[in-house]
C-alpha cells in the first residue's frame, strides 16, 4: 500500500512539475518580459538623467580623484604607470583612475561625461544582474526581472551612481558580475575556459575596488547551490582566487590610513558585535524601507560608554533572522543562498576589523543587495503561486514604482556639496562632518566662484562661520575646525578672532605650514609685522619654494623700515614666480623708494610685457623716467 501511494505521489509531482515547466517555459519566451526589462532601463536612465547637469563636488573626494588629481589631466605612459603603481584617496584602484583619465583627455573638466559613464554603468550591472539570476534560475524570468527591477532604482544605490568618486563601486561590480555569470557557464559545460575568464574578470574587478576580493567565497556558495561535491578539485580550482584576493587584501589594508574614532578602537567585544549586528539590521530595514537614507551615518555618540539597548538587542533579532532563513531550508536553497549572498558581499565593511569613519553607508549595498533581492523576488513567487495572483503582481508593481519615486528624490541631493550634507544635517543634526564639508565648501566657492561678487563672497563666508560655530558647539577641538572657522573670520576681516583661532590650531596641530602662513597675513593686517616674520620663517620651514611667502614677508619687513630685506624677498619671490605682476609692483615702488629709478624701470616694463593694456603702470613709468632725468648729472 505504502509504495502504491509513493508512486502515485510521485506522479502527481512529476505531472506538477511538467506544468510549471510549461507555464515558465511560455512565461520566458514571451517578449513583454523583454519589454519590461527596456522599460526599468529606461526609468533608471529618466531618474539618474539630471545628474548630468551636476558639477563635481568640492569637499567629497571628487576633488582629489579628478578636478584636483593632476594625474588624470595627461594620459601619457609615465602617468598611466602611477595608476597602478600609487594609492589614490587611500585606495588601489588603478583601472578606477585609468578610465578617469580617458574621460579627462575626451572631455576636460566637465563633470557630464563622468556622471553619464557612472549611469552606463549601473544600466550594464542591471541588465548583467538580470543575466545572472536567469543562469541561476533559467526558468523563471520573472524573478530575474524582479531582482534586476529593484537594483536598477532602489534609492540605497543612488550614492553609487550619482557619486562619481564612486565609480570604483559600478566599475568593479561590472567585472564582478561578469565574473560570476561565466563562473556559472563553467559549472554548467564544465569547460576551462570560462574558468580562465572568471580569473581574468576577477582581477580586473579587484584592479577597480579592493572589495571585489570576497569573490572567491561567492563562487563556493555558487558550488553549494548548484550542488556540487565538495572535493580536492573544487578547492583546487580556487586556490588562484584566494591568491589574488589574498594580494589584493594587503595592498588595501596598507592604503587604509584614514582616522578611526579613539572610541572604536577600545570598544568591548559585545559593543562590537552590536554595533556590526545593529549595521546588518539596518541594511536589511532599508532594503525594504529605504527611509532617512543620508550621505553619513556617524557612530552613536554614546560608542565607548553604555550603547542604547537597540543595539544589543540587534543581536537577537539578527539571530532569530538567522535561524528562519536556515530553516527555509526544508523548502530549498534560496533563502539561504540569497541570505548568504548578502552577508558575503558586505561583510567586510561591517566594522569587524574598524576601517574608516562612518557606521555604515549607502554604497556598501550596491552588489550585496542582490541576494536580497533575489529572495524579495522568491518570496512573491511563492505567495503569488508563480507569479498568477495578479494582487501580489500589483504589490510588486507598486513597490518598484515608490522605490523608483523615492530614488528620483534622493539623486537630486547629489547635485552639489551644500544640497548633499544639508541634507545629511537635516537627518542628523550632530554630524560635525556634514557642517564641516559644507562649511568648507562655501569657503571654497566664496573665493573661487565669487571672487569679483563681493557681496555674495561675504554671505558665503558668512555662511562657512555659521557652519564651523556649529561644529565648536559640539565638540571644541573637533579636527582642524580652528583653522577652519579662522580663515572665515580672516576672510571677514575678523582678524583678531582669526589670529586667537590660528593660535588654538597651533596648538592642536603645530605641523601645519598652512596654519602659520593665514596666521602670518591676519598679523600684518592688525600690523604686529614682527609676529608675521615669525611665522612666515616657519612658513619657509616646512617649504622654501612658495613664491607668496616671500612676497608677503618683504612687506612685512618694508612696513620695518628693513628696506634691504625686503629687497631680497621681492627679488626670491620673482626667482620662484616671473610672472607674479603684484611683486614686480611692490619691488618697483620699493626701489623709487630707494631712488633706484633704473631698477623701477625695468621692473615696470616687465609688468607692461605681461599685461600690455596697463594703462596705470604705463604712465607710472612715464613719471619714473622724468624722475630719472631730473635726478641725472648735468
Amino acid at each position: 500500500m505504502r509504495s502504491k501511494e509513493k508512486k502515485h505521489i510521485k506522479q502527481m509531482n512529476t505531472t506538477f512539475q511538467k506544468k510549471t515547466i510549461l507555464k515558465d517555459e511560455g512565461l520566458n519566451s514571451a517578449r513583454w518580459i523583454w519589454y519590461a526589462l527596456a522599460l526599468v532601463l529606461v526609468s533608471t536612465f529618466a531618474i539618474y538623467f539630471k545628474a548630468l547637469n551636476f558639477d563635481f563636488l568640492y569637499t567629497w573626494d571628487d576633488n582629489l580623484y579628478i578636478s584636483t588629481n593632476n594625474a588624470i589631466k595627461d594620459l601619457k605612459w609615465e602617468n598611466i604607470k602611477l595608476f597602478f603603481t600609487e594609492f589614490y584617496v587611500w585606495n588601489y584602484q588603478p583601472i578606477t583612475i585609468l578610465s578617469y583619465a580617458i574621460e579627462y583627455k575626451l572631455a576636460g573638466n566637465a563633470a557630464s561625461l563622468f556622471h553619464f559613464n557612472n549611469i552606463v554603468f549601473h544600466l550594464l550591472n542591471t541588465f548583467l544582474v538580470f543575466v545572472l539570476i536567469r543562469k541561476l534560475s533559467p526558468k523563471n524570468a520573472m524573478l530575474a526581472l524582479i531582482t534586476s527591477a529593484f537594483f536598477a532604482v532602489h534609492p540605497m544605490h543612488v550614492e553609487s551612481v550619482a557619486w562619481l568618486a564612486e565609480r570604483k563601486d559600478v566599475l568593479y561590480s561590472f567585472f564582478f558580475l561578469l565574473a560570476l555569470i561565466l563562473y556559472i557557464d563553467y559549472l554548467k559545460s564544465n569547460k576551462f575556459k570560462y574558468l580562465i575568464l572568471t580569473a581574468f574578470f576577477f582581477l580586473l574587478s579587484c584592479l577597480s575596488k579592493s572589495a571585489a576580493v570576497i569573490l572567491p567565497f561567492v563562487l563556493l556558495l555558487l558550488d553549494y547551490y548548484f550542488s556540487r561535491k565538495y572535493s580536492l578539485k573544487l578547492f583546487a580550482e580556487k586556490l588562484p582566487f584566494f591568491f589574488i584576493s589574498l594580494v589584493f587584501g594587503i595592498v588595501a589594508m596598507n592604503s587604509q590610513t584614514t582616522a578611526i574614532p579613539e572610541a572604536l578602537l577600545n570598544i568591548s567585544f559585545l559593543d562590537r558585535i552590536s554595533l556590526v549586528s545593529y549595521s546588518v539590521l539596518s541594511y536589511l530595514i532599508k532594503a525594504v524601507v529605504p527611509a532617512n537614507l543620508s550621505a553619513i551615518y556617524p557612530y552613536p555618540i554614546e560608542l565607548g560608554t553604555n550603547l542604547h539597548g537597540i543595539y544589543y538587542f540587534s543581536i537577537f533579532c539578527l539571530a532569530l533572522m538567522a535561524f528562519f532563513v536556515w530553516f527555509t531550508q526544508r523548502w530549498g536553497k534560496d533563502g539561504v543562498f540569497g541570505f548568504l549572498f548578502f552577508l558575503i558581499t558586505i561583510i567586510l565593511v561591517l566594522q569587524f576589523i574598524p576601517i574608516g569613519s562612518a557606521a555604515m553607508a549607502d554604497r556598501y549595498t550596491y552588489i550585496p543587495y542582490i541576494g536580497i533581492f533575489f529572495m524579495v523576488g522568491k518570496l512573491f513567487e511563492y505567495l503569488s503561486d508563480g507569479f498568477k495572483n495578479k494582487y501580489i503582481n500589483l504589490v510588486l508593481l507598486i513597490s518598484f514604482v515608490v522605490f523608483l519615486t523615492i530614488a528620483n528624490s534622493r539623486v537630486k541631493v547629489w547635485r552639489n556639496d551644500e544640497t548633499l550634507f544639508s541634507d545629511a544635517i537635516k537627518k542628523d543634526s550632530f554630524s560635525m562632518v556634514a557642517y564641516n564639508n559644507r562649511g568648507s565648501y562655501y569657503l571654497t566657492i566664496a573665493k573661487n566662484k565669487f571672487a569679483s561678487d563681493l557681496k555674495n563672497q561675504e554671505r558665503f563666508y558668512r555662511l562657512a562661520l555659521q557652519d564651523f560655530e556649529s561644529i565648536s558647539k559640539l565638540n571644541a577641538n573637533y579636527l582642524h575646525n580652528y583653522y577652519n572657522r579662522g580663515l572665515s573670520k580672516y576672510y571677514l576681516k575678523n582678524f583678531i578672532g582669526a589670529v586667537k583661532d590660528f593660535d588654538n590650531e597651533i596648538i592642536n596641530d603645530s605641523n601645519s605650514p598652512g596654519v602659520y602662513f593665514y596666521r602670518a597675513l591676519a598679523k600684518n593686517e592688525i600690523k604686529d609685522y614682527a609676529g608675521a616674520i615669525k611665522d612666515f620663517d616657519k612658513v619657509l620651514l616646512f617649504d622654501s619654494y612658495v613664491s607668496e611667502v616671500y612676497y608677503n614677508r618683504g612687506n612685512a619687513k618694508k612696513e620695518l623700515n628693513d628696506y634691504s630685506g625686503a629687497l631680497r624677498d621681492y627679488d626670491k619671490a620673482i626667482e620662484l614666480d616671473r610672472k607674479n605682476i603684484v611683486v614686480y609692483n611692490n619691488r618697483s615702488i620699493l626701489k623709487c623708494m630707494l631712488k633706484d629709478y633704473e631698477g623701477a624701470i625695468t621692473d615696470f616694463d616687465k609688468m607692461i610685457e605681461l599685461n600690455p593694456q596697463d594703462a596705470a603702470t604705463i604712465k607710472n613709468r612715464e613719471i619714473i623716467k622724468s624722475l630719472r632725468k631730473d635726478s641725472s648729472p648735468k
